[in-house]
């Protein structure tokens, strides 16, 4: 049933080798082409992830309104999908459709003289002057091993053979394959916004790259570089999505919930600032009032401190009166009483008038 694509993919493998004779990098070419292919199954799933991502606080009421009564959420969540015009296996179906174009990679890297033409140069190398594949398949020593980075690229890591220099690249080539999945686990995460992957998820994202290096143990090291580069694009790939339609969506969900864009600075009301910000407003009219400066202390002897407390400061050009200076109490004249109408009531006579009437009345009464 996928015998075509077999050959399709066999077909563009012997070409790259054609073009650059080296079996590594041609599988290197073959996996950028494949994924630059599939690149726009990847941007349709991530739209169906953000339109997912929309919904899901709907989702979330519907499953806790109707809890007990799962015909009835269904009916409402599909009814949800609806309005919004969300396909919940958006996010799938490019998965589903980059399955067979995997199953037929792992098939040909795995027997490749097999799935190439014959009259490839590829084919040449791997079975030398075998014109067919029965007589390549049946004849010792053949296919040849092709080696790429020192690694027979047929072998898979737990068969490989020699001394520590030959093995670790095999280990190596493993270990790169975890390290780039996990790398790509963490961006996963930060596309995802705040609250949109429980903890179950998040765990799966970081145990599967593991279990994944554990499973590439055996397989060929020419199926393992393929692991690594589509790793590495999708790393690339990722952060090209993220930056064409995660981050401009964000944007736009946030202009939505802040109402539109932000007011310009002359709508801002001065009176809703706080007083330390309000800035002072001086007008032509009334210039700004610069602070009073402190009263100067006199000695109690001077009448010039008393005169100065019982008159308020003089009147703003506006008219209005300006703020009275306060005096200290100590030095603020009395008034004089009603029964020194006839004297001369200025400054502080009637006032030391009446001190030594008052001594003159104790010593009589004494």
């Amino acid at each position: 049933m996928l015998d075509p694509l077999y050959d399709l993919i066999g077909w563009l493998l012997a070409f790259f080798y054609g073009v650059v004779p080296n079996l590594g990098v041609a599988i290197i070419l073959l996996t950028a082409t494949v994924m630059l292919l599939l690149f726009p199954l990847t941007a349709k799933q991530a739209r169906s992830m953000l339109a997912m991502q929309e919904v899901q606080p709907e989702l979330k009421k519907i499953q806790a309104k109707h809890k007990g009564d799962r015909q009835k959420m269904v009916e409402e969540q599909q009814k949800l999908f609806q309005e919004n015009k969300v396909n919940p296996l958006g996010g799938c179906l490019p998965l589903l459709a980059q399955f067979p174009v995997f199953i037929s990679l792992f098939s040909v890297l795995r027997s490749t003289y097999k799935n190439i033409p014959e009259s490839s140069d590829l084919f040449r190398d791997l079975c030398g002057r075998h014109e067919t594949v029965k007589e390549c398949g049946a004849a010792d020593g053949f296919p040849r091993h092709l080696e790429f980075l020192g690694m027979d690229l047929s072998v898979t890591p737990l068969n490989a053979e020699g001394g520590f220099f030959t093995v670790a690249p095999y280990f190596v080539l493993v270990a790169l394959i975890v390290l780039t999945g996990l790398f790509q686990s963490r961006q996963t995460q930060r596309t995802t916004p705040k609250g949109g992957a429980n903890a179950q998820m998040q765990m799966i994202g970081r145990v599967l790259p593991i279990v994944f290096g554990v499973i590439s143990l055996n397989f060929p090291a020419g199926l393992c570089v393929y692991f690594l580069v589509s790793n590495v694009w999708r790393l690339g790939q990722q952060e090209v999505i993220f930056r064409k339609i995660h981050l401009p969506h964000r944007e736009q969900q946030a202009a939505k919930k802040s109402g539109g864009a932000k007011p310009p600075a002359q709508a801002i009301d001065v009176e809703s600032r706080p007083a330390a910000e309000a800035p002072a407003v001086v007008t032509p009219e009334e210039p700004a009032a610069a602070e009073p400066p402190a009263p100067a202390r006199t000695p109690a002897s001077s009448g010039g401190g008393r005169l100065r407390g019982l008159f308020g400061l003089p009147a703003a050009p506006n008219g209005e009166p300006g703020p009275a200076r306060p005096a200290p109490a100590a030095k603020q004249a009395k008034p004089a009483p009603a029964s020194s109408a006839g004297r001369p009531s200025g400054g502080g006579g009637g006032t030391r008038s009446n001190q030594a009437r008052r001594k003159r009345n104790k010593k009589r009464k004494r």
